[in-house]
């Protein structure tokens, strides 16, 4: 029964017409998401949950691959942090409706802390390495990130600060985009 159920989806997922992304293409979209991380030192250990949704346009400058540009916002119990970002996407289709999207994104942030006086800055890169978009119809879209590669340095309050993350699975980002 589980064997059919998979096989049904799979089908329905890659039937009916194609809807590629071609040269000239433009999209508005945006994302959510949500965070929690576990930082343990020795015997202290923290815990921070945020929220955050970026806006974004994208436009295909040749057949597969887009360029796009996102401003967001994150929300914690004590920061706020605005971003400004650009990105690039290859799709990669698997069948019809669905596209592997391996991107990259460069991005710069400001924001504040209720413990901190000073306003942090910072900048990140990130490669989002398993991405995937299902196309239902020729303007709507449902992509998530799944696994990604990220490299942020911040600043704030004397203290500059690097991190490297990878994530798998468990901080998936989903976004929604309109074709036009």
């Amino acid at each position: 029964m589980k064997k059919f159920l998979v096989i049904a989806v799979a089908l329905m997922l890659c039937t009916s017409a194609a809807f590629a992304q071609n040269k000239g293409d433009k999209y508005i979209g945006g994302y959510i998401g949500v965070n929690h991380q576990n930082v343990s030192i020795d015997s202290a250990s923290a815990n921070n949950t945020s929220f955050g949704f970026q806006l974004e346009y994208g436009e295909f400058i040749a057949n597969r691959v887009k360029l796009g540009a996102n401003v967001g916002y994150a929300y914690d119990s004590e920061t706020n942090a605005y971003t400004v970002t650009i990105d690039g996407a290859y799709y990669v289709p698997l069948c019809e409706k669905l596209y592997y999207t391996p991107g990259i994104q460069f991005g710069a942030a400001f924001g504040t802390s209720a413990s901190i006086p000073e306003v942090a800055s910072g900048f990140g890169v990130s490669a989002s390495l398993f991405s995937l978009e299902f196309k239902p119809t020729q303007h709507f879209s449902i992509s998530a990130s799944i696994v990604s590669l990220d490299y942020i340095w911040l600043t704030y309050g004397g203290y500059a600060i690097n991190t490297l993350n990878f994530n798998f699975g468990l901080n998936p980002t989903v976004g929604f985009k309109y074709y036009f």
